[in-house]
C-alpha cells in the first residue's frame, strides 16, 4: 500500500513571521512560549523530513518510529507539500488492512 492511498490530513502553512497566537488558532503549541510575542520560527522545523505519495506505508511507519515523530508532510513529485500524514491515520489504515 502506498501513501497516496492514505487520506491526507489538513496541511497548515504559515510564514516564519506569523505570531504564535495566529498559529495557535490552527494547532496546539508547546507550553512555556509567550505566544503573543514569539513567532512561528520558534517552533518550526527547518527542512523537515518528508514522504512522497509513492512511498510504502510500512516503510513510512518505520521512518516515523526511527525519527520519533508523529506527523510528516507529504510532498508531490516536485517537492510541493500536498498534505500531512499523522501516525494516527497511518495506524488506522494498517489496522484496517490487516483485518
Amino acid at each position: 500500500m502506498k501513501i497516496r492511498e492514505v487520506p491526507p490530513g489538513r496541511l497548515v502553512a504559515v510564514s516564519p513571521q506569523t505570531t504564535l497566537v495566529e498559529v495557535a488558532r490552527e494547532m496546539r503549541l508547546a507550553d512555556g512560549v509567550d505566544s503573543k510575542q514569539a513567532t512561528a520560527s520558534v517552533v518550526m522545523t527547518p527542512n523537515p523530513a518528508t514522504v512522497t505519495t509513492e512511498e510504502d506505508v510500512s516503510v513510512v511507519a518505520l521512518k516515523m518510529m526511527r525519527l520519533g515523530i508523529r506527523h510528516l508532510p507529504v510532498v508531490d513529485a516536485i517537492g510541493k507539500p500536498v498534505g500531512l500524514l499523522s501516525a494516527r491515520n497511518l495506524v488506522a489504515v494498517l489496522d484496517r488492512n490487516s483485518s
